[in-house]
């Protein structure tokens, strides 16, 4: 409770997180194809792009509390790559089966709920000036993240990057903190349910940032290469704790932000240069 509370409590700033995001997801395309790569171009470019995923599955687990959340929700997700539904009425949809489930899982790991979105501003008429300055449909990452052209510009060392990338999580303690912190949520939804001592909105509060960090740490877990066979071990065990939760009320959203990380981690790893033998993966129970 002293813990997961304050946490749940606390109001992370989604849109730099979303914003931080496409940046270094920019850089790493710009470092791994630029014309003078560094000679361990693919792993700094792998370091970024995991640090990337890092924030999307921060902005993907957070409820959306307020319009703040589902403007970097929306926003990330329309940067992230198929996602919106505009097409025309005579489009004839011819997905192989594979893709098609990799955008419905995309979908719902960023749904935020239609009742939680109201209408976007009026799109500008033929009798309108000055559309400069007239604002996006909504939030767009686009107006904070300026067109760069030349060689790509590193906030900070190349040498970090590679450390980044070549030292990875401990996978024994993170299956072990998502093992306890779902334990956690699930006794305290248990309490909150009870309603004991007048406390059931505090209680509730606790469990879901007890199941925020569950799945975030999962998420952390399975995007990372494994370095080992124990390391593989591990990152199966968490899968199969994931797959557990297809059967529980967990929202939506979060259980599919694991599996569409999984799937956005198959290219980071490949560009480390990973064979297709040592990619984690996994049989999901079907969610969507």
């Amino acid at each position: 409770m002293v813990r997961v509370r304050p946490f749940r409590q606390s109001r992370p700033d989604l849109k730099e997180a979303a914003r931080m995001s496409r940046q270094f997801d920019h850089e790493a395309h710009r470092v791994a194809y630029a014309d003078n790569r560094h000679p361990k171009a693919a792993t700094i470019a792998a370091g970024m792009e995991l640090a990337a995923l890092l924030l999307d599955s921060l902005v993907c687990a957070w409820p959306a509390d307020s319009l703040v959340e589902v403007d970097a929700k929306l926003a990330l997700a329309d940067g992230r790559g198929p996602y919106g539904t505009d097409q025309d009425a005579d489009y004839v949809a011819s997905l192989a089966a594979k893709t098609a489930r990799r955008i419905r899982i995309m979908r719902a790991a960023f749904h935020v709920g239609e009742l939680t979105v109201p209408p976007a501003p009026a799109a500008p008429g033929l009798a309108d000036s000055n559309l400069s300055s007239w604002k996006r449909l909504r939030y767009d990452l686009r107006d904070l993240l300026p067109v760069r052209g030349g060689e790509p510009v590193l906030p900070t060392s190349p040498d970090m990057w590679i450390a980044f990338a070549a030292k990875g999580p401990k996978f024994g303690r993170l299956r072990e903190r998502i093992v306890s912190m779902f334990a956690t949520a699930e006794r305290l939804f248990d309490l909150a349910r009870a309603n004991e001592e007048g406390k059931s909105r505090e209680l509730r509060l606790a469990a879901e940032g007890a199941r925020i960090l569950a799945y975030v740490s999962a998420c952390q877990a399975l995007i990372w290469p494994a370095r080992s066979k124990a390391d593989l071990e591990e990152k199966r065990a968490v899968a199969r704790i994931i797959n557990d939760r297809a059967s529980r009320p967990d929202p939506l959203h979060q259980q599919a932000i694991v599996r569409h990380m999984v799937d956005e981690a198959i290219w980071v790893h490949r560009r480390l240069g990973l064979h297709d033998g040592a990619l984690f993966m996994t049989n999901w129970i079907e969610i969507v």
